[in-house]
C-alpha cells in the first residue's frame, strides 16, 4: 500500500564540515525565480544599520552575494579577498556583499585589516532570516554554509553554488561569469572582455 504522506516527504539536505554531515535548514531557491527578500545587519557609526536585498538593488546593478559562517577562518578570508580582487575588473557595474554569521562589528574590523574596498560586509546574527530564505543555515549550530549567489538587476536569482564541503572554495570563474552576464557592459569593454572574468590569484 503506497504511503499518502510519501510525495510531501523531502530528503534532509545537508553540507559536511571535514566530513561531518551537518543538516540544513531551509531550501535553497531555484535558479530563474525572484530572489527571496532579505533583511541583514551593517555596522555604521557605532550603530546597526539594516540592510534590505531592495535597497541593494535600487542602484540598478547586480548583486554578488558571498555567503559563510566567519570572516575569522583561512577559507573565507580567501573567499573575501579572491571576490573582492575580482569585483575590481566590473568597476561600479555591479555590486558584491558578504554575509557572514559574526557580529557587525567583527566584519567591519576584518574587512579594515584585509582592506576589503569593493565588497560589502553584512551580518545573519540576528534572526537568521537569510540563512533560511536562502537554505544555506546549518540547523543545528544556526551558522551559515559556504555559499555564492548571483542576482540580476531585476531582483533575478540567475546563479546558486551551495558547497557540499564547508572548507572547500567557490568556483569563483563560474560564479563572475554569470555576473559579468548581467552586467549591463558599454560596448568597447564588452567586446575587449568578451564577458569572461578570471579569480585566479595572482
Amino acid at each position: 500500500m503506497n504511503d499518502p504522506h510519501a510525495d510531501s516527504q523531502t530528503p534532509a539536505r545537508s553540507v559536511t564540515f571535514h566530513g561531518e554531515p551537518f543538516a540544513l535548514a531551509g531550501k535553497l531557491p531555484a535558479v530563474g525565480a525572484a530572489a527571496p527578500s532579505f533583511t541583514v545587519c551593517g555596522w555604521h557609526d557605532a550603530a546597526k544599520v539594516d540592510v534590505t536585498l531592495e535597497s541593494l538593488l535600487v542602484g540598478g546593478r547586480p548583486l554578488l552575494v558571498s555567503v559563510f559562517a566567519s570572516v575569522d577562518t583561512p577559507v573565507s578570508r580567501l573567499q573575501l579577498k579572491n571576490f573582492d580582487n575580482a569585483l575590481a575588473q566590473f568597476g561600479d557595474l555591479a555590486l558584491g556583499v558578504h554575509i557572514s554569521s559574526d557580529l557587525p562589528f567583527t566584519i567591519r574590523r576584518v574587512f579594515g585589516n584585509e582592506e576589503i574596498g569593493c565588497f560589502m560586509g553584512f551580518s545573519d546574527y540576528l534572526d537568521r532570516a537569510f540563512g533560511r530564505s536562502y537554505g544555506v543555515l546549518l540547523a543545528e549550530s544556526q551558522v551559515l554554509a559556504r555559499a555564492v549567489f548571483v542576482i540580476d538587476q531585476d531582483g533575478v536569482l540567475r546563479y546558486a553554488e551551495l558547497l557540499p564541503e564547508v572548507t572547500v572554495e567557490p568556483d569563483y570563474n563560474a560564479a563572475l561569469n554569470s555576473l559579468a552576464a548581467c552586467v549591463e557592459w558599454p560596448k568597447e569593454a564588452s567586446a575587449e572582455q568578451g564577458h569572461q572574468m578570471d579569480a585566479t590569484p595572482s
